[in-house]
């Protein structure tokens, strides 16, 4: 280890990161089974599913108060306090998000006229972009503690912003497939169709994709804490 990686250890705080994004992306990996599951109305699974990712979020909220309550403003740290703090909310975020979805999708039974058509695919996509978009964030924190440990110095810097590239990319098509999704929901005829599925898929689509824009923000501050 370098004597400049040494001086700017504060190993604490960034191993606390670690097992945070740990409990988040235990959330994130549940997205795509949760809309399986309310798409076959497996209500029993669902449920499974919403209580694992109340436990998860709820581990996830305590390891940031730790982080929070172990960062004074006196410690060393070898990137900004501020961009730090911000950088665990938005991570903090995604779980809440995945929350989100769950609780949306607890709230009544997918109408199998949905289930079975293609508007379901599209939601599966928009569901697709956004994990896809989460995990490459989280590839990001593993690269960063390289690069802490040895100094802030190499290729990894020019690797994390061609992450944070991608994860933009990804965020720009998930918001193109969430403007189309949103605009299959309004334009519903369909006289058998509850006011209530069309809000409910709303906050679904909605919950995806702030998960794409939380991947995009936390590449951001990634950006911030590794600038000349």
């Amino acid at each position: 280890m370098s004597i400049l990686a040494k001086l700017l250890g504060s190993h604490a705080p960034f191993e606390l990161l670690s097992k945070h994004l740990d409990k988040v992306m235990l959330c994130v990996d549940l997205v795509k089974p949760l809309l399986d599951a309310a798409s076959n109305q497996n209500q029993d699974e669902v449920k499974r599913i919403a209580e694992d990712v109340f436990r998860l979020e709820h581990e996830a909220d305590e390891i940031k108060l730790k982080i929070r309550d172990h960062l004074p403003k006196a410690t060393l740290l070898p990137v900004s306090r501020g961009d730090l703090l911000n950088y665990l909310k938005t991570q903090d975020n995604l779980a809440d998000n995945v929350e989100d979805l769950v609780l949306s999708v607890s709230q009544l039974r997918f109408p199998s006229c949905w289930t079975d058509g293609g508007m379901h695919d599209e939601l599966m996509a928009l569901a697709d972009y956004s994990v896809s978009a989460a995990k490459e964030a989280a590839n990001m924190l593993g690269r960063f503690e390289r690069l802490r440990m040895i100094g802030f110095a190499g290729d990894i810097i020019e690797e994390l912003r061609e992450i944070a590239n991608r994860i933009g990319q990804i965020e720009a098509k998930a918001d193109r497939k969430q403007f189309k999704l949103v605009q299959m929901v309004l334009e519903i005829q369909d006289p058998n169709w509850h006011f209530a599925y069309s809000y409910v898929l709303l906050q679904v689509i909605r919950s995806l994709g702030k998960m794409a824009d939380n991947a995009e923000s936390m590449g951001d501050y990634m950006r911030l804490m590794i600038a000349d």
